[in-house]
């Protein structure tokens, strides 16, 4: 496997043809992700020679906190949409309209945040109290036969248990973006070795200015 390179897209430059080449690079087996899980390459300035050194790294750049992540499944989830629609009403600023939708952006974003914060907790715990549900009717009717009662319990906590590991799963999807996480295999080795390579190749450790690559973080 080849980590993504920063700085120059090519390593190689020769004079006589003007040709342009990628030579130089590192590689390194899957094994590796496991104890550097921000490994990057950057190819440095060639200077005075036709070849550029690269560099390996295993530092994350700090440009910030990441950006806001809006899962697709917190929109089925009950209290969202009324979440957004007091967040998006109680807002109060000035300023021109850019800075004014920033800021109201902002503001919704805090709203959203604070309300899952606070129902994910609640959710776990039902999703807890279900399947301890269900497991008790299932040693119950390994003994006796349920009443209806017992059957129509044990189908409603099935229901939600089924409902609430949906949603659960929708998240994960969402995060791999593969068509096997959809199977259940999100506990996987190869799963989390994925994931982790698509949070490299998405994260941003340096920008291209004016011919220097800069890692330093500006505003």
């Amino acid at each position: 496997m080849e980590p993504k390179m920063g700085g120059f897209q090519f390593t190689c430059f020769r004079d006589a043809d003007a040709k342009l080449s990628k030579l130089d690079r590192f590689l390194h087996n899957p094994c590796f992700l496991d104890i550097a899980t921000n490994v990057t390459v950057t190819a440095l300035p060639r200077e005075l020679s036709d070849h550029c050194p690269i560099l390996l790294s295993n530092c994350r750049r700090n440009f910030g906190s990441p950006p806001f992540k809006l899962f697709s499944s917190w929109m089925l989830r009950d209290g969202f949409e009324k979440a957004f629609i007091t967040s998006w009403n109680s807002f109060v600023g000035f300023g021109t309209p850019d800075q004014y939708l920033a800021t109201k952006l902002k503001h919704v974003k805090k709203g959203i945040k604070e309300c899952r914060a606070a129902n994910h907790p609640k959710e776990e715990a039902n999703l807890h109290n279900h399947k301890l549900v269900v497991e008790r009717l299932d040693h119950e009717a390994e003994k006796r036969n349920l009443t209806e009662v017992e059957l129509e319990q044990r189908r409603y906590s099935f229901k939600k248990v089924a409902e609430i590991e949906k949603l659960k799963a929708l998240d994960i999807k969402q995060k791999s973006r593969i068509k096997w996480a959809v199977d259940g295999d999100e506990n996987t080795r190869y799963f989390h070795g994925y994931v982790n390579s698509n949070n490299r190749k998405n994260g941003i450790d340096g920008i291209m200015i004016n011919g220097n690559w800069c890692t330093d973080r500006w505003y």
